[in-house]
């Protein structure tokens, strides 16, 4: 599977129902307990000899003890936190990649002073230089990423590395630094996984690279002089003056940015969902048992004062202490969030899956009341979750290769998956339900699965056989639809007797397709996570049509909205996509920081509800979409007349809901007026007076008071004479 796609199954799943630099406001917010996960990030080892962290989801800079006591500091109008230094004023220094920032706090949580890098600047890793400042890797929206520096009194400065890392990926940007045995600075930035190279940087900023065999993911100094790499799919020794020698392969998994010299002299590095450590004298490699939930993706691994390895967990949210044998002997909870899909239940409430470590299935009221029902099964890792045709609600355990049903009230009851099943689940137009197997028992290969509301399975082959098909949707034709992730990236369909019809490649190469649903248009829609991203639109015969969207942290939900247009959400940037089903991109952003939406539904009351993983929440939004008017003008005469109109998909809507500013495209702004019937459409009207004639593409931005939500209308065209 993808390495973003392992990324992303912490997010929790939405049921179905029948960012950006600044929050802004967007949503209705109402939390799912836990609450916010913690996401902890990177590690290191403070002037008080405790360990530090930063919470890339929780906002927070967090302090835990060789004893295990934690201790959190909110960080104020933090987005997303993910870099930490020990500084040599003995501040802990750390980097918040979304706000844009670089600041630091004392020991006792005092002293916060944060400081703005310029505008489109993302850093990353941070590491206290030899020369007495802060160093950190700057991803950039486009073009080359740099290298910066900031002195313990806020001054900053920046070196271009004059090598780019491709589009900006919010949660594939993992830049490492560390101070080399030379006394110059060492990188690597695997972002894009573009560059098999090490950087080096001498304090007076001049740049180095050298290539690697491998991609490398992180470094560190080693006990012999050499620095050392964890590579995708190997350790290896780097010396100084650029020559790579490749010491072990790894067996378990894939090298993750975790990589330390133990307190043993070995060196230490996290894989997929486990560590392992090298002998640096005969590169002997040792990889322990997998370490299971919640160690799944750890970030970071530090030696602690107390002679044990310390590492972060991503997806647990969970920190942990392993001795030199690799024996896990404490995990610390930090709060976990409340991850999963959702869908709209029979009983006009909103069903939501949680993974772990809540490992329940939980319903909530258009009013925001939560209720929740464990799992049987420990560690199910539920994910997609729909209405099913006999009343309950269907659900994957995708961990335990088991597929489950709840009831209204809350009884649940298991059945054998007989597979490893993600994460898309549907009612089908044949009365059972339908699911993507990327691992089948009977067959041994990918295939679509269907399942009776009795509990018996039955899988039926892709033609190829590991097309990795992620999810499903009944498409126009009565048909089921899915979407292939695996290379080069398909889109497959199948009757509901279970006979292949046809995989059709999509119009990009390895387009990785994750989630698909059916439009209002009679296409089907799927999303493709390519470097930059996109929508894609495919007839029932095939034919593809791609439009451009910013898509990362691999995303697994999709839906046509009450509009008619198709809505997905996204980590970064923080907010809804809106595509309209003749291509138009728009977004609606998140009040909530970093909430990370990934599943989404329609809710009973025609309203968007969009799962907020990282937030812990179920955001609520109008399906609302703007189209700009062309009109023609006179300048110097005051117009007045319709700007724009847009739809809602609320029936109850009124046009007293929403207020509206007009840009008229010549950097001038005015208060619209909102005329219509109750359900829509609206029109926005207003009066301005161009200087000069012409051509100026003026738009609508619209605030629904409702939901607390703000949405732009596409651009209009003013002939002005």
């Amino acid at each position: 599977m993808p390495r973003l796609f392992n990324f992303v199954r912490s997010a929790f799943v939405l049921i179905l129902f029948a960012g950006l630099a600044q929050p802004l406001f967007a949503s209705t917010d109402f939390t799912i307990p836990p609450g916010r996960a913690a996401w902890p990030y990177a590690m290191v080892v403070g002037p008080d000899k405790n360990l530090w962290f930063v919470e890339l989801g929780g906002l927070k800079v967090g302090r835990i003890t060789t004893a295990g006591v934690i201790t959190e500091f909110p960080i104020a109008n933090a987005q997303g936190l993910i870099g930490i230094a020990s500084g040599p004023d003995g501040n802990l220094w750390f980097t918040d990649m979304l706000a844009g920032t670089v600041g630091h706090i004392s020991t006792s949580g005092t002293n916060l002073v944060q400081y703005s890098l310029k505008a489109g600047t993302f850093p990353t890793g941070i590491t206290a230089g030899p020369d007495g400042n802060l160093w950190f890797v700057e991803q950039k929206q486009k073009g080359d990423y740099e290298i910066g520096t900031i002195t313990t009194a806020g001054k900053i400065k920046s070196y271009s590395t004059k090598e780019t890392a491709g589009v900006f990926q919010a949660f594939s940007a993992s830049g490492v630094i560390t101070t080399g045995p030379d006394g110059n600075l060492w990188f690597v930035n695997s972002q894009n996984g573009l560059h098999d190279q090490v950087g080096k940087i001498t304090t007076k900023g001049a740049v180095t690279f050298y290539s690697t065999a491998d991609l490398p993911n992180g470094l560190t100094t080693g006990p012999d002089g050499n620095l050392w790499l964890i590579e995708t799919s190997h350790v290896a020794k780097f010396t100084t003056g650029g020559v790579e020698s490749e010491c072990a392969t790894l067996t378990e998994g894939s090298g993750f940015p975790g990589i330390v010299t133990g307190p043993d002299g070995n060196i230490w590095f996290t894989e997929t969902d486990n560590v392992g450590n090298v002998v640096p004298s005969t590169c002997a490699l040792t990889e322990y048992a997998a370490l299971g939930l919640p160690f799944e993706f750890s970030q970071a691994i530090v030696s602690a004062p107390d002679g044990n390895l310390w590492i972060t967990s991503f997806y647990g949210s969970d920190i942990g202490r392993i001795t030199t044998a690799g024996a896990l002997t404490g995990t610390f909870a930090l709060s976990t969030g409340a991850g999963g899909w959702n869908a709209a239940g029979p009983d006009g409430n909103l069903w939501f899956t949680e993974t772990y470590p809540a490992n329940a299935v939980g319903k909530m009221t258009t009013e925001g009341v939560v209720t929740t029902y464990p799992i049987p099964t420990a560690n199910a890792g539920a994910s997609g979750i729909t209405a099913g045709p006999d009343g309950n609600l269907w659900f994957l355990e995708t961990d335990v290769e088991q597929i489950a049903k709840v009831t209204p009230s809350g009884a649940i009851t298991e059945f054998a998956g007989n597979g490893y099943s993600w994460f898309g689940i549907i009612a089908g137009p044949d009365g059972n339900l339908w699911f993507p197997y990327i691992y089948a028992n009977s067959c041994g290969c990918s295939a679509i699965g269907r399942i009776t509301t009795s509990g018996v399975t039955t899988a039926f082959p892709t033609t190829t056989a590991s097309s990795d098909p992620f999810d499903v949707a009944v498409g126009p034709d009565g048909n089921i639809w899915f979407a292939e992730n695996a290379n080069p990236g398909q889109i497959g369909t199948m009757s509901t007797a279970g006979a292949m019809l046809a995989e059709y490649p999509t119009k990009t190469v390895n387009s990785s397709p994750s989630a698909i649903t059916s439009g209002s248009d009679g296409n089907l829609w799927f999303l493709e996570n390519t470097a930059y991203g996109a929508v894609g639109k495919m007839t029932t015969s095939g034919k593809v049509t791609e439009y451009k969207a910013q898509i990362q942290s691999f995303e697994n939900g999709i839906i046509s909205g009450p509009d008619g247009a198709i809505w997905f959400g996204q980590c970064y940037p923080n907010s809804l996509a809106r595509v309209s089903t003749e291509g138009v991109v728009s977004m609606v952003p998140f009040t909530t920081p970093n909430a990370c939406v990934d599943a989404l539904t329609v809710g009973p009351d025609h309203k968007i509800w969009a799962d907020e993983g990282v937030a812990g929440a179920l955001g609520r939004l109008s399906a609302i979409g703007g189209t700009g008017q062309s009109f023609t003008a006179t300048h110097g005469v005051e117009f007045t007349g319709e700007v724009a109109s847009f739809v809602d998909g609320t029936p109850t809507a009124t046009a007293s809901n929403f207020t509206a500013t007009i840009n008229w495209g010549d950097k001038t702004t005015s208060t619209g007026t909102v005329t219509g019937s109750t359900g829509g459409p609206f029109a926005v009207s207003g009066s301005h007076t161009y200087s000069k004639a012409g051509t100026f593409e003026p738009y609508v931005t619209f605030y629904d008071t409702v939901d607390n939500s703000t949405y732009t209308s596409s651009k209009g065209k003013a002939k002005v004479n």
